[in-house]
């Protein structure tokens, strides 16, 4: 029987017992489920209702005696109590089990709530006809006692119950855990049993411990052939003694083939062969093999040293001519192809070279076709400085011609690297400087043009100005006069306004205190008022406790019977002297609510008046303010009108020396006028923008004055026709400089 087999049936038998266990536990757990699901469902479900059985019997007297005290809806709610009770039968019925005694118990639990409710029926009866609480008392004593005793019973019974089931259940669970317990002690014991049959048998085919044979195997594997593996005695079948032969026979190769290695790489030589005496099988046919292989790679290595040899002296016409197979036929097919790759592209380079030397052209290109590798990458290089050269010379030739024409407007834009960058750099710099030093010069000859012109026409324009200055000055003059007598009256109007504001704001403020005070009279009024409802309020809430304690010494008094019928009769006045009091307390209360709330009006309105005195305050102290800026800004118009007269006397002075620079200036403009257009022909040559010339800015000369209109408004109004000739100088360029 093979290994396999004696395995598959040991763990067949351990997985039965294993399954054997495991049915014997799922049997016993699902009877353990089946007994607790019958106690949740009937045992609990019993106890359960039993217990809401008690809640609403404890509600139901809560609702009686509410009942009795307040009247109201408790009676509804008392019989809600008593249907709710009534469940208990339905409860038992739905759990399919209601042994004898329980059904005597449900039927007691009936009789007692049908009991109950005739009671309350009864009180209902009795407090309609006005009955005291001593009949109350009398006729409802013991009516739920029947009831609680039968409930007390019911719930005894349901505690056995339970008791009972629970010892059941844990009696249940304690026999299967014996039985688990014991099926699994059975299936160890047997499953060791099995394993020792098991791991003898292999013992006896492996001819050693598994681990000591796995490491041998594992030790050859990794080509360790140094392990003595220990065959016991007899042994000449087992898979220990079948390694040893193994590792004999691999030592014996292993020992030749490192004899051609090391005569391979230690002296670079293919000479050693492996002997055939003695070999059969794989070891011959593998010796035959490696021979063969020291024969074709020293073949090889010798074809590609020689043509190594040749290409390192430049000499490109030695190639492999032998035939090798495989990754040898690939050798001799790449140092060939290499031999083929350098020689075309060596050519290639020459012409590109010769044709760039001799005749200065850059338009040569390698043909891309058929290149791959560094010979693709080389041929792309040379194209790429070829095409840079050549766009380089091409934007300079370029620019240069440009700037032979004039032309300022080219220039470089392409990318560079390195050295042709720099030469970018410096001839878009020598570009830029030339377009800006042309531009300036223009910019300055178009301005001096303009400035020119504009000169030649203020000197013009000033001269008519200065004539009209000195008729404009006498006529300021008169004006003058009578704007300082206008001004020292206004300063004394405004004296005396500024006295009548000061007295109206002194009234003012006074009348503000006034209403200030009356505010604060009515905040406290308003204050008191609320604290005497907070009182009232204290007041009320004494009367309505009075009222309820004399309720319940009433109804004391009434339990008490003859006893407490003098009691009783106290407890009744003073109920009535409560509820005169809390009546008398709500009165007084309305109306110092009343009150309250005609206080705050008047707070309201009298805060309002506040408001508004303080802003007429205000106001007043504003226009007191602003009749004293009045007055102080009369007596500074009357010093500044002094002042005004004697600045008149120095421009009549100043207008007869413009008069002399005005000629003076009219030469120099003509002369400079002339000058500039010179200028502007010399450099209209050069072309500075992308317009095809040079943009020329010509400044508009400025408009004549309209001499009539001038003189008619300085009949009109003296002050503003003498402040006119300023302004118009302002707006015709430099004059105010010069």
């Amino acid at each position: 029987m093979t290994v396999g087999k004696r395995l598959g049936l040991g763990f067949g038998a351990v997985t039965l017992l294993i399954v054997i266990v495991a049915l014997i536990a799922w049997i016993r757990l699902g009877a353990i489920e089946q007994r607790w699901q019958e106690f949740g469902q009937v045992t609990l479900a019993k106890k359960n209702a039993i217990m809401n059985g008690y809640i609403n019997l404890g509600n139901g007297v809560h609702h009686f005696k509410n009942y009795i005290l307040r009247g109201g809806d408790y009676n509804g709610k008392f019989m809600q109590d008593m249907d709710e009770l009534d469940k208990i039968e339905q409860a038992y019925q739905a759990t399919g089990v209601v042994s004898e005694e329980e059904n005597k118990l449900i039927q007691v639990i009936k009789e007692g709530t049908r009991s109950y409710r005739e009671g309350m029926n009864q009180m209902v009866k009795l407090k309609a006809g006005g009955a005291d609480m001593v009949e109350l008392d009398k006729a409802v004593k013991g009516a739920d006692k029947a009831l609680a005793d039968a409930l007390a019973e019911f719930f005894k019974l349901t505690e056995t119950n339970v008791q009972s089931e629970a010892e059941k259940i844990s009696s249940l669970v304690s026999t299967t855990q014996m039985i688990m317990a014991v099926s699994g002690i059975l299936a160890i014991i047997l499953s060791v049993i099995l394993a020792a049959l098991i791991a003898r048998n292999l013992m006896r085919q492996l001819g050693g411990e598994p681990d000591y044979a796995a490491e041998a195997v594992h030790k050859i594997a990794n080509g360790d052939l140094s392990a003595n593996l220990e065959i016991k005695p007899g042994d000449t079948t087992s898979l220990v003694y079948s390694l040893k032969v193994m590792q004999d026979s691999l030592r014996g190769i292993v020992a030749e083939i490192k004899l051609i290695v090391e005569d391979a790489a230690v002296r670079g030589s293919f000479d050693y062969k492996m002997k055939q005496e003695g070999k059969a099988g794989y070891t011959k046919e593998l010796s035959d093999l490696l021979n063969q292989l020291s024969d074709t790679i020293d073949g090889a290595l010798k074809d590609t040293v020689r043509v190594a040899t040749a290409l390192a002296n430049g000499d490109l016409s030695q190639k492999v001519t032998k035939e090798y197979p495989g990754m040898f036929g690939q050798t001799k097919q790449g140092v060939n192809g290499t031999v083929d790759a350098l020689t075309k592209i060596v050519g290639e380079i020459k012409a590109i070279v010769e044709d760039a030397a001799v005749r200065g052209r850059f338009s040569t290109k390698m043909d891309l076709t058929g290149k791959a590798g560094y010979t693709k990458e080389l041929s792309e290089l040379l194209n790429q400085l070829s095409n840079v050269t050549e766009a380089g010379i091409a934007d300079v030739v370029r620019v240069a011609n440009a700037l032979a024409k004039g032309d300022l407007t080219q220039s470089i834009s392409k990318e560079y690297a390195g050295s042709f960058n720099d030469m970018k750099v410096g001839v878009n710099g020598t570009v830029t400087n030339l377009k800006d030093l042309i531009g300036q010069i223009k910019d300055a000859t178009d301005t001096i043009n303009t400035a020119s012109k504009e000169i030649a026409s203020g000197n013009a324009d000033l001269s008519q100005r200065t004539e009209e200055q000195a008729s404009s000055l006498e006529e300021t003059a008169s004006s003058m006069e009578e704007l300082t007598s206008t001004v020292k009256q206004n300063a004394e109007n405004a004296k005396q306004a500024n006295q009548l504001a000061i007295g109206a704001s002194d009234v003012a403020g006074k009348g503000g205190a006034v209403v200030g005070q009356v505010v604060t009279t009515m905040d406290s009024i308003n204050e008191s008022s609320r604290k005497i409802v907070d009182i009232i309020s204290v007041i009320d809430g004494i009367a309505f406790q009075t009222n309820i304690l004399a309720l319940n010494a009433a109804v004391e008094a009434a339990r008490a019977g003859e006893q407490g019928r003098g009691f009783a009769v106290v407890a009744g006045e003073v109920r009535n002297l409560a509820q005169r009091s809390a009546a008398a307390a709500k009165e007084i209360k309305t109306l110092i609510g009343d009150s309250v709330e005609k206080v705050e009006g008047g707070s309201k309105l009298v805060a309002q008046a506040g408001l508004t005195m303080e802003e007429i305050v205000t106001s007043i102290k504003r226009v007191t303010d602003i009749m004293s800026e009045i007055t102080a800004a009369s007596r500074e118009q009357s010093a500044g009108i002094e002042q005004v007269n004697l600045a008149i006397t120095q421009m009549d002075e100043v207008t007869q020396q413009n008069a002399a620079l005005v000629e003076e200036a009219a030469a120099a403009a003509e002369s400079l006028e002339e000058q500039a257009q010179n200028l502007s022909v010399a450099v209209a040559t050069f072309k500075v923008d992308e317009s095809g010339g040079m943009a020329v800015a010509v400044r508009r000369a400025p408009a004549s004055v309209a001499t009539p209109a001038r003189k008619t408004a300085l009949v009109k109004a003296p002050v503003k026709a003498a402040a006119k000739p300023k302004a118009k100088l302002a707006d015709d360029g430099e004059w105010e400089e010069f």
